[in-house]
């Protein structure tokens, strides 16, 4: 049903551009082939026996998502929505409700039972990015719905802090500077900014910046400094005395991946790469081999499990999908705040990956096929009413 559908998608498809995605599509499923092939011809005890294609080209269901949604920009915003819901309400859903809320107020570290807190605060990061970058549109749409946007925005705010992911909270400031420099060097950006609002948004930051410290500054403090000694040493280049503590232990296997990635540069050991890299050496201590089985780092994984042809596939992949936002912005064929969250949102999600796999866990493929989706979905209807006012 999949390959048919997208077989009609390429087939009918003719006011749109499918053959690039298609062609996306097609490598996502070739690269961990011919990966798997050569990989088990040198090594057949270390890899599986047969190929697992799955990895990749599940990432691919934001396709068919995007020709849903293509004929109206409505219903791209429409199914962010709704996904985003499904996260806003994962504390009564999964986790631990109130009592979770109640304790990350207190200090403790929160997750809503979305496999850990590291990809909770994948989550609400991205939904929080959303909120801020659409706001205007919100504005401009319905000022009562600013009623729910101010709660849900803080209760992002506060799960981001709760969840106590230094990752994420790196990633942010990575996005917040970014987005700055985005509007600082967009005269037309810059033209359109409403004094007086921005005034109302910079008093209302700086009030929730002040309350966010004065609540639960120590779990910032705390969580920031807790394993600078480490960082110490890993500046300083002494890698072999550094503890498997949380961040000690990333520092360990990302060696131990960049060792594998020697041996088989271009291709990667296939779809078990990271179990390769983390289980085939000699010094690395048994309980971490059996606690953990990937390389916290989406760069180094890829390259373990694909080599640089899967990493170039991630770039040409993600790089095709901003180029031809920008450039329906700056045509004038989609709005600038789409661009400037795909922009904001990319950065994030790039920052946020130096520390974890989040491409290969269910969490990062449900985050990349609503974000693609509706991005594709932007993306074709552009063209579509770019050919309808040309015929015209």
């Amino acid at each position: 049903m999949v390959l048919l559908g997208f077989y009609s998608i390429y087939r009918y498809g003719k006011d749109i551009q499918v053959k690039t995605p298609v062609l996306l599509l097609l490598a996502s499923i070739l690269i961990p082939l011919v990966s798997w092939y050569f990989a088990h011809l040198a090594y057949p005890d270390w890899v599986n026996k047969s190929p697992r294609l799955d990895k990749l080209s599940r990432i691919f269901v934001f396709i068919p998502i995007a020709w849903w949604l293509k004929d109206s920009p409505k219903k791209v915003f429409l199914f962010w929505a709704a996904a985003a819901l499904t996260i806003i309400l994962a504390p009564w859903i999964g986790g631990g409700g109130w009592q979770e809320i109640i304790r990350g107020w207190h200090g403790g570290r929160i997750d809503y039972a979305l496999r850990n807190a590291g990809h909770t605060s994948l989550f609400f990061g991205l939904i929080l990015i959303g909120l801020l970058c659409f706001l205007p549109r919100l504005y401009r749409w319905k000022r009562i719905a600013l009623i729910f946007w101010l709660p849900i925005t803080l209760f992002c705010i506060f799960t981001m802090v709760a969840a106590q992911t230094r990752a994420a909270w790196l990633a942010l400031i990575a996005s917040a500077v970014i987005s700055c420099f985005v509007i600082l060097f967009n005269k037309k950006f810059r033209q359109k900014i409403n004094i007086k609002n921005l005034s109302i948004f910079i008093i209302i930051t700086l009030a929730v910046t002040f309350t966010i410290y004065k609540t639960m500054g120590n779990t910032l403090e705390h969580r920031s400094t807790s394993e600078s000694s480490v960082i110490e040493k890993v500046m300083s280049g002494n890698l072999k005395d550094i503890p498997y503590t949380s961040v000690g232990i990333r520092i360990h296997l990302w060696e131990a991946g960049l060792d594998k990635i020697k041996e088989r540069p271009l291709l990667g050991w296939g779809n078990k790469g990271q179990r390769i890299s983390i289980d085939q050496n000699d010094w690395m201590p048994e309980n971490i081999k059996q606690n953990f089985g990937h390389l916290h780092n989406i760069y180094l994984s890829i390259l373990n499990n694909y080599g640089f042809i899967g990493l170039a596939f991630y770039f040409i992949w993600f790089g095709w999908v901003m180029i031809k936002i920008l450039k329906a912005v700056s045509r004038k064929q989609l709005d600038r705040d789409i661009g400037h969250f795909a922009i904001t949102a990319f950065t994030f999600w790039s920052v946020v990956n130096l520390f974890e796999s989040y491409l290969f866990f269910w969490t990062g493929v449900f985050c990349i096929q609503v974000i693609f989706g509706g991005l594709l979905a932007f993306i074709w209807n552009a063209e579509i009413n770019n050919k309808t006012e040309k015929e015209s």
